[in-house]
């Protein structure tokens, strides 16, 4: 039922015309009839459905179509084809200090901005001390906003949106210019919106936080949604994505490929792959470098599926090249059933330079860690790709180990805390 939809997109679209010289622009007005502009399509065929209250992570690499995407949706643009229906009162929250006029204060444009999402005044006086309080920008409250730094102009905005009361929230990366307290403040407002059934449209490059918060996500790239999914499954998309993104030559990797020796250096790979044949695994990369095994043991290289908090354990990762190679990097990602990343490194940040690797020829690398993790179920996921990011081999959520922890403590992590008592002696005086 409509009823229940609050955003609905059908066949949409946006297109820009770009001109090599203004004056090509004029003659279009003055001569009909001949396009002199080239056709830049932002947006292609959207369609797209968001129920009441569900929260949407939108993803995609810079210049995907993304903002063009919200403020359409913002009514701030309109398409060039297609229909966008939504129901309820929309606060967004877009480029920088867009809706303030920089010649105002801060509390003018408080006002302004209510009275533009439909609130009398009365309504913005009585939420008002509130925004206040949010943005905690002080004195600057009463100054013109053109005087304000970028982060004062995110904390005022962030402040206004998500304290009128919407239906239909946008938020589009602009919290990452505010400091990491503001953004913990912000997170926190977005989860009791969310809570209280806010429909909510979360863009961000935070893929922890797009998992953690979102319903659904959507993958949009050169203008198309790509995807639409669980949060983790397009996240894992959106990684690859950005990996093939970052690509050598074709031709090197072509000539690369063709001198791979099938019938030695890929035989451990083939084995591998047939190992993993029924299981669930996302894998991608160009296979110039396999991933042939990976095992969690413990120090005495005993391969264990178990570990407790405050041991400490081993990742073995073993490799084999199939092309000759001289920039790897390996790494490691370990995540809870959420998909949020508990700790990840790799050996360039770890200052760990590689040999050089030979066709067919093995390498192994260890990773030894000590456990804080709290008790839980967690998996380890594997990349292999070179300096300049290009996939090698990469495998989602490849080994499951179990965390048992006798520790009487909650959250993610167990910190090992010590309490320490002391008595004191107080001395009352009669006066």
């Amino acid at each position: 039922m409509m009823s229940e939809i609050a955003i609905s997109l059908t066949n949409v679209s946006k297109c820009y015309k770009r001109y090599n010289r203004p004056l090509d622009r004029l003659k279009e007005i003055v001569l009909p009839g001949k396009s002199r502009a080239q056709e830049f399509w932002a947006l292609r065929d959207i369609n797209l459905e968001v129920a009441q209250g569900e929260t949407l992570g939108i993803v995609g690499q810079n210049g995907s179509g993304k903002s063009t995407l919200l403020q359409i949706i913002a009514g701030t643009l309109t398409p060039t084809t297609g229909e966008v229906w939504v129901n309820g009162r929309v606060s967004a929250l877009l480029e920088l200090g867009s809706g303030f006029n920089p010649e105002f204060t801060g509390r003018q444009n408080v006002f302004f901005n209510g009275q533009i999402l439909g609130l009398s005044r009365e309504e913005i006086e009585a939420k008002f001390d509130r925004i206040a309080a949010f943005a905690d920008i002080g004195d600057f409250l009463d100054q013109p906003v053109k005087t304000y730094s970028s982060g004062m102009v995110v904390r005022l905005a962030f402040a206004v949106v998500a304290n009128l009361e919407p239906k239909i929230l946008i938020v589009d990366e602009a919290l990452a210019v505010g400091d990491t307290r503001f953004q913990a403040r912000c997170m926190k407002r977005i989860r009791q919106l969310k809570e209280q059934g806010v429909t909510i449209l979360f863009v961000s490059h935070d893929s922890a936080s797009v998992k953690m918060l979102c319903h659904r996500a959507a993958l949009i790239n050169q203008g198309s949604i790509i995807e639409v999914g669980s949060p983790k499954i397009v996240i894992d998309s959106y990684i690859a994505l950005l990996s093939s993104a970052n690509k050598h030559d074709e031709k090197n990797i072509t000539l690369a490929r063709d001198r791979l020796d099938k019938n030695k250096s890929m035989v451990a790979f083939n084995n591998f792959t047939q190992n993993y044949h029924n299981t669930d695994l996302y894998r991608h990369g160009n296979q110039l470098v396999a991933i042939d095994n990976v095992k969690i043991c413990d120090l005495h290289e005993r391969e264990i599926t178990k570990i407790v908090t405050g041991s400490i354990f081993k990742i073995v990762v073993s490799l084999v090249c199939n092309a000759k190679n001289s920039d790897l990097v390996i790494g490691i990602s370990i995540r809870n059933l959420m998909g949020l990343v508990m700790y990840g490194t790799n050996t360039n940040l770890m200052n760990c330079k590689l040999p050089n690797l030979e066709l067919g020829q093995k390498m192994s690398v260890t990773f030894q860690i000590p456990c804080h993790l709290n008790k839980g179920i967690y998996t380890v996921t594997v990349g292999i790709h070179s300096e300049e990011g290009l996939s090698y081999d990469w495998i989602n959520d490849l080994v499951v180990f179990e965390v048992m922890n006798d520790n009487q403590c909650e959250g993610l992590v167990d910190l090992n805390a010590n309490i320490r008592v002391k008595n004191t002696e107080v001395a009352y005086q009669l006066l």
